[in-house]
């Protein structure tokens, strides 16, 4: 697997990004199925306030050509979610509708971030193959 800025191997050992000061990583869940064949991700942000995990993201229902593509597409979801989070966060606190989607120490965390959050989530939806199984420079 190839990785591109902004995407890195995480001490994980994962593909994720560096937020801040902290980092969100993700893989695939093999241990328990997504709903609908959907994949299911297992996802980790480790940040100052602690290492949070959980397995809840789930792909849409097309098809990705790649594994690579669904991992490129599982991360900007996560970053999707933990945007709407800060956002919620921002607006109402721990009230907020979406602020529930992540412990409070993430939660808070992402509102510190957002603006990093949401130019990364952007660079992720437009360019591709930015975790890939070759690299496509070389072709």
């Amino acid at each position: 697997m190839i990785l591109k800025p902004p995407v890195l191997i995480t001490s994980r050992l994962l593909p994720g990004l560096h937020i801040g000061d902290g980092w969100v990583s993700i893989k695939f869940d093999h241990e328990k199925p997504g709903d609908e064949s959907r994949l299911r991700y297992r996802w980790y942000i480790d940040i100052p306030a602690g290492d949070f995990e959980g397995n809840d993201l789930q792909s849409g229902n097309s098809r990705y050509g790649t594994d690579e593509e669904a991992l490129q597409a599982g991360l900007e979801s996560l970053l999707s979610f933990l945007g709407s989070a800060a956002e919620s966060y921002r607006y109402k606190g721990m009230e907020g509708e979406n602020a529930d989607l992540f412990p409070e120490a993430v939660v808070e965390w992402a509102a510190q971030n957002s603006d990093e959050i949401s130019m990364l989530g952007l660079e992720l939806e437009e360019i591709k193959d930015l975790i890939c199984e070759q690299d496509t420079y070389l072709r």
